[in-house]
């Protein structure tokens, strides 16, 4: 579930991992970008804590199987930030939350908008132009209506975009159609003409596309329009 949801915002999950092969095997299940935290405590601190009084109970046998009393906690290896929490000075929550902050920092982002009425390998050029630069792509999905020369619905494109694109810093929005961009200042951003595309990209249409030409789509985007019934597999 982390993962999925992680395509579109960032996810904080809390497992209780006392073991080092189970924190290896949750890396392994989430995307690469996943920081593995470890929130350090002693077993002093632990005990301080307990309003239950369940250290306590492990300590005199009531309950067994109890991690850090009879039952052994693996010093984290995997982690990638290890985290104070004994509440000292510099180590209370807010430093702790001043620590991890920049995970959250929000990168800036690419608009392209279009119709991509469909996805042709020109558009992809000039989305992986982006993705080059180490740029955060948004494709702006202008909601035209379906006509002869606009076949494919919105939602068509977008999952089409969001196929290509599954394991990218790519994310398909949905916006209005649109029949200008006006602006006044360009405060904190910049509008940029491609001003660099080859010949055999700048050629390529997405007319020709609707009218057959196949080889200007990707495997990615024929794969996804052969199992939406949109094309045969010929």
């Amino acid at each position: 579930m982390a993962k999925m949801i992680s395509k579109h915002t960032d996810v904080l999950c809390s497992f209780i991992t006392p073991y080092e092969d189970v924190r290896e095997k949750i890396l392994e299940i989430l995307p690469d970008n996943a920081v593995m935290v470890h929130v350090s405590t002693s077993l002093e601190v632990c005990e301080e804590r307990d309003v239950k009084g369940l250290y306590a109970k492990a300590r005199i046998g009531e309950i067994t199987n109890f991690t850090g009393i009879s039952d052994p906690f693996d010093e984290p290896k995997c982690a990638h930030i290890t985290l104070d929490s004994s509440g000292n000075e510099g180590n209370s929550v807010d430093d702790m939350v001043g620590q991890l902050a920049h995970l959250f920092e929000k990168q800036k982002s690419v608009l392209l908008p279009g119709r991509w009425q469909p996805l042709h390998v020109g558009h992809e050029w000039l989305i992986q132009r982006e993705l080059d630069q180490g740029k955060r792509v948004v494709v702006g999905i202008r909601n035209t209506p379906v006509s002869d020369s606009d076949p494919f619905s919105t939602d068509v494109r977008k999952r089409m975009i969001e196929h290509r694109y599954a394991d990218e810093d790519v994310e398909a929005w949905v916006m209005p159609d649109i029949e200008a961009i006006s602006y006044g200042r360009k405060v904190g951003y910049e509008l940029r003409e491609a001003d660099d595309i080859p010949p055999e990209v700048f050629a390529i249409s997405a007319t020709g596309v609707r009218g057959g030409n196949r080889a200007n789509v990707s495997e990615r985007v024929m794969e996804f329009m052969i199992a939406e019934g949109i094309w045969d597999g010929e």
